[in-house]
């Protein structure tokens, strides 16, 4: 062998050997797998049949859900989710049509491809609309509702947004847990799965729910809805999408209000613009699982809460004009 060719051979040899080059590889296989997991997710909740039995948790409230999922042959999907607990609210999507039912409220149906309930809509896409404000990353495996899980997590690339951990069954691509974690990595929302079962055909009661008679469809168009201040938000995280905005008063002091919701299919946060009382001298923070940040400025006050780190709330009030 040439000397020139031997030493380009000892320095690439050096190079795969070194610990840079090694820990480089390991994250790249890390985040391959965990966008092939996340996919094998989205597909699942896209074709399997499924019941499931589930428990919401937020602090010191937990609720249970019933969740069940049809593909019919034609390629349409049937999904119902029903609070277990309290009034009895339900939803249930038929193809892209999905009806809400509250005992308290007023029905109505709305067009979407998912329930936005409990598990986030961007978890029945795949990785690809996501991977430019997130990466995902399989972190290990783990034994959940008794069945081996693969753990992956969601992570921000920008450090604007709260992240994700996920633990999907191994077999059926099923999300068997969901946690939603601060900026600081800590659990501040989670769903748990306590029962699941995967059918070979349709649950016989979502063929029935399809000759229920469905509550009227609304057309949503609020977000050509006229607002009360020229105030209003030009900045958002990347990924984010406004997809509501609407004028209103308060419930409980009827104060007027501007309300702007914004998500990016995993997380949502909304600014609401109001007028300023005379009391309200300062800015205020309050740290939760919706995080909060208010600001006075000139005669109106801005406020915006979601599952969002303070320091991203804090630019997006400032971004307002």
């Amino acid at each position: 062998m040439k000397p020139g060719v031997w030493l380009v051979s000892l320095a690439l040899a050096l190079l795969f050997a070194s610990p840079a080059f090694a820990q480089q590889e390991t994250e790249q296989v890390a985040q391959s797998d965990g966008e092939r997991w996340y996919n094998f997710m989205s597909d699942a909740l896209n074709e399997q049949n499924f019941e499931a039995s589930l428990v919401y948790v937020l602090g010191d409230r937990i609720e249970p859900y019933h969740w069940l999922h049809a593909v019919e042959a034609s390629g349409e999907q049937l999904e119902l989710i029903v609070q277990m607990n309290g009034p009895g609210f339900r939803v249930l999507r038929i193809g892209d049509k999905v009806s809400h039912f509250h005992p308290a409220a007023r029905d109505y149906s709305l067009r979407a491809r998912s329930i936005n309930y409990l598990i986030p809509p961007a978890f029945s896409q795949k990785f690809e609309l996501i991977k430019d404000y997130y990466r995902v990353v399989a972190v290990g495996g783990a034994r959940v509702l008794d069945r081996k899980a693969q753990h992956i997590r969601l992570i921000s690339k920008h450090d604007n947004r709260f992240g994700f951990s996920v633990w999907v069954d191994r077999d059926s691509g099923m999300p068997l847990k969901v946690m939603m974690m601060n900026e600081e990595g800590i659990p501040i929302e989670q769903v748990q799965m306590t029962s699941l079962a995967l059918r070979q055909d349709p649950s016989p009661l979502l063929e029935e729910l399809k000759r229920l008679s469905m509550p009227p469809l609304i057309q949503m168009s609020t977000l050509n809805q006229q607002m009360q201040s020229n105030v209003r938000p030009t900045w958002q995280p990347k990924g984010f999408k406004l997809v509501e905005q609407k004028h209103h008063q308060l419930a409980v002091d009827e104060t007027p209000v501007d309300h702007y919701l914004f998500t990016d299919g995993l997380t949502e946060y909304s600014v609401y613009i109001a007028p300023r009382a005379t009391e309200q001298a300062g800015s205020m923070s309050v740290i939760g699982s919706q995080n909060l940040y208010t600001e006075p400025r000139n005669d109106v006050i801005i406020t915006v809460v979601g599952q969002i780190p303070i320091q991203t709330a804090k630019r997006i009030v400032a971004e307002v004009q």
